[in-house]
């Protein structure tokens, strides 16, 4: 993918800008409303939830909370995903395709020169809560897929400063610290569950983070000290797991300073394919502090009861030394304030 275009994406996605003539076929009566995306990567499946509601210049798409590139060409659809690969670089999908009867889908370009994949989304029904039809979660979990990532979100002023002021040795992670339940649940290491009826306890690999759910009815403590994973309350909703979590630490939802308030709420969705060998999670954040629309984001997992949790080997002084040796320990103290 070329410099060029990758930067005509960025712009569009920062300025929230798309581009759709207002005659064309696909038109927001056919578009309007909240999609189930899934991109088909080779043996990789990516979900997401695409949304299009009416826009300044036409018809606007966003993709999991954040605003994304539109061209819309007669009966053809384009959309240019910003997304970031895990060592931090920004990278773009591209999705061509159009309405098939009550489908949306056709080809996926992948970055960095893979294999091209597939593309389709599908309606999001309305659902009414159905009665409690309890599933069992227990077993050790390997992540297939941490979602879509993407990027540039729907920004309130206060989210774009602190993005704006944001640097690397702000990110917890490189000290240790846990950077909190968002990007926990999406980072690559396994995760064991044990599971009672009063609570479904998750034990991570990641900085040897612990996650109680309660299954018993409780209401959220009045007053409790705000902590990396926050307190999380679960019901069950058929055989979804859903689950509310408050009291979250102040932190990011990436590594590269999307911040995340002590106010934000997360809605959870987990659960299981029919033979249980496969775990979903549609995770929302709500933070109206920092975002304008709530963030959404989709893991996958599989069941690998061959695999053993490890123990998470973790030592801040190589950080701090590498700061010493730099030159840049002074900067790391002076940004105690944005942290």
């Amino acid at each position: 993918m070329s410099t060029v275009r990758l930067a005509l994406i960025l712009v569009t996605c920062l300025s929230g800008k798309v581009f759709a003539q207002a005659a064309d076929a696909l038109s927001l009566d056919r578009l309007a409303g909240d999609w189930l995306l899934t991109l088909a990567a080779g043996e990789t499946i990516h979900t997401g939830t695409l949304q299009f509601e009416a826009g300044a210049d036409g018809v606007a798409a966003f993709v999991d909370g954040g605003p994304v590139a539109l061209t819309i060409d007669g009966g053809r659809l384009r959309l240019d995903i910003d997304t970031r690969d895990g060592g931090g670089r920004l990278l773009a999908y591209r999705l061509d395709g159009r309405l098939t009867g009550a489908v949306l889908g056709g080809t996926l370009e992948q970055p960095l020169d893979a294999p091209p994949g597939t593309w389709r989304a599908e309606r999001i029904a309305a659902h009414a809560e159905l009665p409690p039809q309890p599933v069992d979660f227990s077993g050790i979990w390997s992540r297939t897929s941490s979602g879509i990532a993407k990027v540039h979100l729907d920004y309130t002023a206060a989210a774009q400063m602190s993005v704006d002021r944001y640097h690397y040795l702000d990110d917890p992670a490189l000290r240790c610290v846990s950077p909190g339940l968002v990007r926990v649940s999406g980072w690559p290491y396994p995760l064991e569950i044990v599971q009672n009826g009063q609570q479904l306890t998750i034990l991570y690999e990641s900085f040897h983070e612990v996650r109680r759910i309660f299954l018993d009815g409780r209401e959220f403590p009045a007053e409790l000290p705000h902590r990396s994973m926050g307190y999380s309350v679960g019901h069950w909703d058929g055989p979804t797991l859903v689950v509310e979590t408050r009291q979250l630490t102040a932190s990011f939802v990436d590594l590269n300073g999307q911040p995340l308030s002590e106010q934000a709420r997360v809605i959870e969705r987990m659960s299981l394919s029919d033979d249980g060998s496969e775990m979903v999670s549609e995770m929302t954040v709500v933070d109206p502090v920092n975002y304008r629309r709530p963030i959404t984001r989709h893991r996958r997992w599989r069941k690998t009861p061959e695999t053993v949790i490890l123990e998470y080997d973790c030592d801040p002084y190589p950080f701090f030394r590498g700061l010493e040796l730099e030159g840049t320990l002074p900067l790391y103290w002076e940004r105690m304030r944005q942290r």
